[in-house]
């Protein structure tokens, strides 16, 4: 067997395959049993036709079609051993060129590659988020939102108005029927935000509330809106909508005063005081994270940009059937079908995936990146952590299926897949924390306090051992020294002692003299 490798700029390797004829010729006759034994043949018994009588009864073709599908089924594992190449996926068969000898031309995608650049320098300031005496009037206010009466009143509209309305919208300049129609005659009800409160939400366009300010009940009004060329939804990008309004009622909302009475009827707190420290706190935290998040997206969307992705178009393809996937469940929260959500858009599932591919590939190469970091950095997860969070998992789907369905996502590939994916999650949540030091400086600075501290230990202990090694020294030394000679005597003890002597001396001259005068 001949294998030619040719790595293409699709990330796929082309392999041409040449195979012996005469091992395509047994692979006929094993295909020629397999199919007599299949289709009845008169006069013999299954499987025991001769290669003749089955090509003339069944053809020539079924029996090559057969034999072919036998023989790539048997040499792709040996082919893609002996190419040496890391496949990503299952191979196709894309053209079998030549018969005389068999040759298949096979088209593997290839496992993604990512070079990352020197991640280990990257350094972006991290900016905390603070909560302000703002933020916490803000969650006050949608609190009282939340009590507000709402009665019907004789005036013109304001900020914070119920409004009652029917709105028709149509596409200007559009002369399809089908694609005319942007907002059917409906009777709805809409608040009145303050300027730039849900903007980027509102139906049916941002801002549409506030064009409702002055009116009154009964009146009527007439106004268009183009959309951005960056819209969010594709098909309404650079359209412009002609709409007519109709107010039908307008009713005020009452907001309770900020009293401690108003924070007791909100849960339980005192005073109003002790809300708002509560709620301080609880932005604080929210806060943290949404920062943390936020600069974890920076770091990651830096290294993207500085980083090299090759990867086939198969894994393309299949993040966009995930992001599909995530659309349909969305969807399905609101009792929306894909199909419907399709038609209300008026456009076709390519178009959908079109539109996704953008985003689809941005998730599919920050997850590539994290990835990469996460083996280059030996990021892992224990498992015991794997098993904590597996039993936390299947325990909060205990509490929303039946017992038949919580049993059945437990066990067997869908327990596999469900460690599979926790797993990934946490490596992917530490690589985000590494990363995040990184680029912050903090790792930098611990990995130099730690030096420091080891280093100051490491001198500590040499210091102690030196200590240690003099004193045994001085103890070796003493020990050593003879012990039968007496101490020495002080200087004053060998003065007297002088002294003692010079007196007898004296003493005996002075008796020697006395004895010569009396001679």
């Amino acid at each position: 067997m001949k294998i030619d490798t040719n790595i293409l700029e699709s990330h796929e390797a082309k392999l041409t395959v040449t195979v012996d004829s005469e091992k395509f010729e047994g692979s006929k006759r094993q295909a020629a049993r397999q199919l007599s034994k299949k289709y009845k043949i008169a006069g013999f018994r299954p499987g025991k036709a001769p290669y003749a009588v089955v090509a003339k009864h069944i053809g020539e073709g079924a029996i090559v079609e057969q034999a072919v599908n036998n023989l790539v089924d048997e040499i792709y594992p040996q082919v893609i051993e002996e190419a040496e190449i890391k496949p990503y996926g299952p191979g196709s068969l894309e053209n079998m060129p030549e018969m005389d000898p068999p040759t298949f031309e096979f088209l593997v995608p290839l496992e993604p590659e990512v070079t990352l650049s020197n991640y280990r320098e990257t350094r972006i300031e991290f900016t905390p988020k603070e909560v302000t005496e703002e933020n916490i009037n803000e969650v006050l206010d949608n609190l009282r939102d939340s009590q507000a009466k709402i009665e019907a009143v004789e005036r013109p509209i304001e900020e914070g108005d119920m409004v009652y309305i029917v709105l028709n919208g149509t596409r200007k300049g559009e002369e399809d029927p089908e694609k005319k129609t942007l907002v059917e005659d409906r009777r709805y009800p809409v608040i009145v935000e303050k300027e730039g409160v849900g903007d980027e939400n509102e139906y049916p366009f941002p801002g549409f509330s506030r064009k409702l300010l002055g009116l009154s009940a009964g009146d009527k009004k007439k106004f268009q809106h183009t959309f951005s060329s960056e819209y969010e939804f594709e098909d309404l990008r650079g359209v412009t909508g002609m709409y007519k309004v109709s107010i039908e009622e307008v009713k005020g909302r009452a907001l309770p005063e900020l009293t401690d009475e108003f924070a007791q009827s909100v849960g339980e707190y005192e005073t109003l005081e002790a809300l708002k420290d509560d709620i301080r706190s609880t932005l604080t935290e929210q806060f943290e994270n949404e920062a943390r998040s936020e600069y974890e997206t920076a770091v990651v969307d830096q290294l993207v940009e500085e980083a090299a992705f090759k990867y086939p178009p198969q894994m393309l393809e299949a993040e966009i059937d995930d992001f599909i996937h995530d659309l349909e469940h969305q969807l399905s929260h609101q009792g929306i079908t894909i199909d419907v959500y399709l038609q209300s858009r008026a456009i076709e599932m390519q178009e959908l995936r079109d539109e996704v591919k953008e985003n689809a590939e941005g998730r599919m190469k920050r997850g590539l990146l994290l990835m990469e970091v996460a083996n280059q950095e030996s990021v892992t997860i224990s498992n015991e952590v794997i098993t904590q969070r597996v039993q936390q998992t299947l325990n909060e789907v205990a509490q929303y299926y039946s017992e038949e369905e919580a049993k059945r996502l437990s066990t067997g590939d869908n327990l596999s897949s469900l460690m599979s994916r926790i797993a990934t999650d946490e490596i992917i949540s530490n690589t985000l924390t590494l990363l995040r030091e990184i680029a912050s400086g903090e790792l930098e600075k611990r990995e130099a306090e730690e030096a420091e501290a080891a280093a100051k230990a490491e001198a500590e202990a040499q210091a102690e051992q030196e200590t240690t090694t003099d004193e045994e020294s001085a103890e070796e030394t003493q020990e050593s020294e003879p012990t039968t000679d007496p101490a020495p005597e002080t200087t004053a003890e060998v003065v007297e002692e002088e002294e003692e002597a010079t007196e007898e001396q004296s003493d005996a001259d002075e008796s020697e003299a006395e004895a010569e005068e009396a001679k």
